[in-house]
């Protein structure tokens, strides 16, 4: 099993770690919304030097402060992307779907912060890596992938902006139920018995770097909704027993 680092070395020294024929790259490249403003001349350079590589969960994809060679898109999978401070406390930011970007920093400069900000393997993903240096240039001449990529960008660091604002402001099972009410708009899954549950398994300390707090105090309140509230965990997936106390729980 490859690990991300050996993944990228690999990919970068055309190794074993890269997989898909240029035939299928460029059928993949032309799936993602992204590029759909582009010419088939520009879809094929993209699919000539782009190449798949696989991650499995935790691994680490690449982080803020390094040149990396190769922003990503998601293909299959999901990806985090956590902030790490001096201290280590980490946050995740943002779980990244099917056809969301990786590797902003290294499209448009470096960016001053106080923390490190590393993506990581949700789950097993395929990745769709693709040179920086021909998707910088891409987008400086293309105005609507240039508006694309910008707009992805901004609806991330809105979400990142009201994560935070959440982390300031609500209580922990505030910010936990409105996370899970997130998520199971995200991540949509339904029961035989017609409850809906969030379609991604997550670890008590992977909801606490979604909300900033610390995995006892998810753990505690995940155990007091299971006994009388509003949610259940069945084989690893939140289930959603009562909407509406977890709306008022939420302040929805």
């Amino acid at each position: 099993m490859a690990s991300g680092v050996e993944s990228t070395v690999s990919l970068e020294q055309g190794g074993a770690a890269t997989i898909a024929e240029s035939p299928h790259r460029l059928w993949l490249v032309r799936n993602f919304d992204l590029f759909k403003c582009l010419t088939d001349s520009e879809l094929r350079t993209l699919a000539d030097q782009s190449r798949v590589v696989r991650f499995e969960r935790n691994d680490h994809i690449c982080m803020s402060g390094v040149r990396h060679t190769h922003a990503y898109l998601v293909k299959e999978g999901n990806v985090r992307v956590v902030a790490t401070n001096s201290q280590g406390k980490r946050l995740t930011l943002a779980i990244l779907k099917p056809g969301e970007l990786i590797g902003d920093i290294d499209l448009f400069g470096d960016r001053e912060s106080t923390t490190v900000e590393s993506a990581e393997a949700v789950d097993s993903a395929s990745l769709l890596a693709v040179p920086v240096d021909i998707l910088r240039t891409m987008v400086i001449n293309k105005p609507e992938l240039s508006l694309a990529v910008h707009k992805l960008i901004g609806d991330r660091r809105a979400e990142i902006l009201n994560r935070m604002q959440d982390v300031l402001f609500l209580t922990v099972p505030e910010r936990l139920a409105r996370l899970i009410l997130k998520l199971a708009k995200d991540y949509p899954g339904e029961s035989k018995t017609g409850r809906r549950f969030v379609n991604l398994r997550l670890t008590h300390a992977e909801f606490a770097d979604l909300i900033g707090s610390n995995r006892e105090a998810v753990s505690a309140t995940f155990g007091k909704w299971k006994a009388a509230g509003p949610v259940d965990t069945v084989k690893g997936f939140v289930v959603i027993k009562d909407e509406e106390a977890l709306r008022t729980i939420a302040g929805n």
